[in-house]
């Protein structure tokens, strides 16, 4: 069954999707932000968000929160839902929570990677799409954390088509991508530009959503309208 993009060099738009696509996101944003001008291509399309979740003491106010306007981590949790909810429903897209605990609310983070690589093996396998879109892994911690363990996801199915989207705003930071490229090579992983001529005005509105993390920035990062990037993993008898 074909995928969300062409095996071929000679394809400069993939149009709609042929087949189903999962986008794995860290955050509730992450996925519209990177993906959302793929997404809009592909209605029907399923966005599993990890960090979903509340932490034990809902009360608690972090830096990150208190900048986007929130009083406390379960306020931040409650409307940045219904932000997504919205920017996932503009875009055809349904949604699906790990309720995992965003990074900032637990002390030890790469702790919690077993139950990540866990989680995300069943909702793939459970999915089960043609097609699976995953973080590059640039920049933050959680963002290299799924990346990591959506890796060894792939080594499960190697055989379903998979792309590492470029982390929207990160990547605009100097050097970020080719830093990550070339740790991805070193562990011995084939990465080829996945071609894609979508508008970054397809997501416009979506992004807007998500007033609460616009503020956060200070203002709509700049990157978010730039082209999208797309990496397809490739392994020994795929396509080239």
């Amino acid at each position: 069954m074909p995928d969300a993009f062409s095996c071929t060099q000679a394809a400069r738009d993939p149009g709609r999707c042929a087949g189903s696509l999962v986008v794995i996101s860290p955050h509730l944003d992450d996925a519209v932000f990177s993906c959302g001008s793929l997404l809009a291509r592909c209605p029907g399309s399923t966005v599993v968000t990890v960090f979903t979740g509340v932490p034990p003491d809902p009360g608690v106010l972090t830096d990150w929160d208190r900048a986007c306007g929130f009083a406390s981590a379960g306020e931040s949790l409650r409307a940045r839902h219904e932000e997504n909810r919205r920017a996932l429903g503009m875009l055809g897209c349904e949604g699906r929570s790990l309720d995992l605990l965003d990074c900032q609310y637990i002390d030890c983070p790469d702790a919690g990677m077993p139950r990540l690589t866990e989680a995300l093996l069943s909702t793939v396998h459970e999915l089960a799409p043609d097609a699976v879109a995953i973080p590059l892994g640039l920049f933050h911690g959680d963002h290299i954390r799924v990346s990591d363990a959506a890796l060894l996801t792939w080594e499960t199915w190697p055989g379903m088509s998979w792309f590492l989207y470029e982390d929207a705003p990160y990547r605009a930071q100097p050097g970020a991508v080719q830093q990550r490229l070339v740790q991805l090579h070193a562990r011995g992983l084939m990465l080829t530009p996945a071609s894609f001529a979508g508008d970054p005005a397809d997501k416009a509105d979506a992004i807007a959503a998500y007033a609460s993390q616009i503020q956060g920035f200070n203002g709509l990062p700049e990157d978010l309208s730039r082209p999208e990037r797309y990496w397809r993993l490739s392994s020994k008898g795929d396509c080239p």
